[in-house]
């Protein structure tokens, strides 16, 4: 019988036996709203993809090809960074669970979130549905003609070209406008002619093991770069410390590095994250992916994925590798931002948001499919689109309602859960 609490405890075990404050802490997060919840359990998704829990004929089960897919897509993981090419850019940023699987493990987790995080805002049903199927007309309209190659599979959003998306185009002008002295220095002290990362409840101290580790990460991932930055001293370490951030993938080593960049007095300096890749766990609960090698190759693959599916990155993007682990590592810079969905004014606002977050998607697995298969259209459930919107609609609220029911039994159980102690070892 399907036990998401069980299930909970299993998959983070691991990280529970690393850090318990760490977890209690994810516990805590994810005890804010049931949209928190659901970022908090992709593993508990896939499980129930896999296992076909309320799921209606038609979905996840096509005999077309597998596609590189993003895995947990939701509306947190969209935002802003600076490009290589100089733009700021709206895009999908977070491609820890990326795998191979049906295109449909996709579109029915946004169109999930999109309704969970119109119900935080207390937004009507009707609204709530309305914004979810903005999203779903819109990827259908989007991916249908990138499919037959009669659309640019460049779709872009940008400070130069925010497009019809007002929340996003104010994003978009607000991140061009921030300032990296401006942010560094929020975040630092200078201190013996050196910065220091401020401690607070995202920045934390290491162990000299973990700060050893952070060290020689930066060391591999300066000398796997195609193009690193040509100035004396940039790649030199400042401070390391570890960052608290986000909801599914924390219990990860996650390390924040501060690097001297372009000038210490000024403030120019960059700041990069450093974040253990693991194998899916869509890939995990179907046997893939668990050889040791695995972890070696994982964020080499997370990083590929990502520089293949986004209009243009980061040109900090990049991986290091440490013995039998590897870890993606991205710069945290003053122009990343998300929607802040709760904050918008209107759900009319939230459908906008919608629409780009689905246009976007359908880049991804336009151009997902076009490397598994050519030119060919691997996608029979487009046959029908509106067929294909209402399955996807049905999928979303019937998981939306489990998750609100799972989140229901999460909250009666947290005193248990935050003990930790009590089940992080097994048996």
């Amino acid at each position: 019988m399907r036990d998401p609490i069980e299930e909970f405890m299993t998959y983070n075990r691991p990280f529970a036996l690393r850090n318990p404050e760490l977890l209690r802490l994810k516990v805590a997060r994810m005890a804010d709203s049931p949209f928190a919840f659901f970022r908090g359990t992709f593993h508990l998704y896939a499980r129930d993809v896999i296992d076909r829990q309320n799921v209606p004929p038609g979905l996840f089960n096509g005999d077309g090809a597998e596609l590189d897919v993003v895995g947990d897509i939701h509306g947190e993981n969209y935002g802003t960074y600076k490009a290589a090419d100089g733009l700021f850019h709206y895009d999908v940023n977070d491609f820890d669970e990326t795998t191979q699987g049906r295109f449909d493990l996709d579109i029915c987790r946004l169109a999930t979130s999109l309704l969970l995080a119109s119900q935080d805002r207390n937004d009507p049903l009707p609204l709530a549905v309305q914004a979810c199927l903005a999203a779903l007309t819109t990827y259908t309209e989007t991916v249908i003609p990138a499919l037959k190659k009669s659309r640019d599979l460049n779709y872009d959003l940008t400070d130069a070209n925010p497009g019809p998306y007002t929340p996003v185009a104010a994003l978009l002008a607000a991140s061009a406008a921030a300032k990296r002295s401006q942010f560094v220095s929020r975040l630092t002290e200078l201190k013996d002619g050196r910065r220091h990362v401020l401690r607070s409840t995202h920045y934390f101290n290491l162990s000299a093991a973990e700060r050893t580790q952070a060290e020689r990460l930066v060391a591999d991932y300066h000398k796997r770069l195609t193009n690193p930055v040509n100035v004396k001293d940039y790649y030199n370490v400042e401070d390391v410390c570890g960052r608290v951030s986000g909801v599914g993938s924390m219990g990860r080593y996650r390390y924040a590095v501060l690097i001297t960049g372009k000038g210490t007095p000024e403030a120019r300096n960059v700041l990069l994250e450093f974040k253990e890749a693991r194998p899916s766990a869509f890939d995990l609960y179907r046997k893939r992916a668990t050889e040791p090698e695995a972890f070696v190759k994982r964020a080499e693959r997370v990083v590929a994925m990502q520089r293949l599916s986004q209009a243009a990155s980061s040109p900090h993007l990049g991986y290091a590798l440490d013995d039998k682990m590897s870890f993606q590592a991205r710069e945290i810079g003053p122009g990343d931002a998300r929607v802040d969905a709760p904050t918008l004014e209107a759900p009319e606002l939230l459908q906008e948001v919608a629409r780009a977050q689905a246009a976007i998607l359908a880049r991804v697995h336009g151009r997902s499919a076009q490397r598994a298969v050519g030119p060919a259209n691997p996608l029979a459930e487009f046959a029908d689109p509106g067929a294909f919107c209402q399955r996807v609609l049905a999928f979303a609220l019937g998981y939306a309602d489990q998750v609100r029911r799972d989140f229901v039994r999460f909250i009666g159980m947290r005193a248990e859960i935050e003990n930790v102690s009590n089940w992080a070892k097994p048996g």
